[in-house]
């Protein structure tokens, strides 16, 4: 996949679209490299939702780091913490949960077998309007349910369904434990990974903004002319301008 935050259209990207996961598929088909050219919105909105969120982190990342850091603050004591995750970390997560196409829990004396939601089912879902959580969980898990339709799925099975599809796609809902050295205390806390990545990319994307704004304030150069100028050659403009060259 190519770089977010470098080429004309990426400036067309709405933010402030309100279903998250038809934004996130329009990201993603944005910066479809070469290989996947013809397979454009359908291929990413059938991928997993772990997938995806993997494929976002990346682009977030912009090619210039290999971690993402997390800053928290001990239940304990307040001391301030910190959680580093990899991008080797994120994609050796997903590696494993790419094994697993879906889940299976025990429940009053029945098995039952769901599988793991893809874009699509979220970009569905997102469209959706419920009553309250528990009914959105309802609509949600019983339109995963396999092979034997979908269950009466009170409280108690919603509850043991939504831990083991978090131990199956871990990135969805992320979850890291932290030992403060000062004292002792084990914290537990959940990171948004893909509201993570998508404030980054939209961080990439005003950037973006800002740098046509100076070249076009310095050069009288139209959004189009800049566009023209391949980005490690704006890079070098910007880099002049920075540097009081006239």
């Amino acid at each position: 996949m190519r770089r977010f935050g470098i080429h004309a259209s990426d400036l067309t990207i709405d933010f402030a679209v309100g279903n998250e996961s038809v934004l996130v598929t329009r990201i993603l088909e944005q910066c479809a490299g070469n290989a996947e050219e013809g397979t454009r919105a359908d291929f990413f909105r059938e991928l997993s939702v772990g997938r995806r969120i993997e494929r976002l982190l990346t682009l977030a990342a912009d090619g210039e780091r290999s971690a993402f850091s997390f800053p928290f603050h001990c239940t304990g004591c307040n001391q301030q913490l910190e959680f580093e995750l990899t991008l080797e970390e994120i994609r050796e997560l997903q590696r494993h949960a790419d094994s697993i196409d879906a889940v299976a829990v025990e429940f009053g004396g029945q098995s039952f077998e769901f599988r793991k939601p893809c874009g699509r089912d979220q970009e569905t879902w997102g469209a959706m309007s419920f009553a309250d959580q528990s009914e959105a969980m309802r609509v949600m898990l019983g339109s995963l349910a396999l092979k034997q339709g979908a269950p009466r799925l009170g409280l108690e099975l919603i509850d043991l369904v939504d831990d083991a599809m978090d131990e199956a796609d871990p990135l969805v809902n992320f979850r890291c434990q932290i030992t403060c050295a000062e004292c002792a205390a084990t914290n537990a806390f959940s990171i948004d990974l893909c509201e993570v990545a998508l404030a980054m990319l939209r961080g990439l994307q005003t950037r973006l903004i800002v740098q046509v704004h100076r070249l076009a304030s310095h050069y009288h150069w139209s959004e189009q002319e800049i566009f023209a100028v391949p980005h490690w050659r704006r890079k070098q403009y910007l880099n002049l301008i920075a540097a009081g060259g006239s």
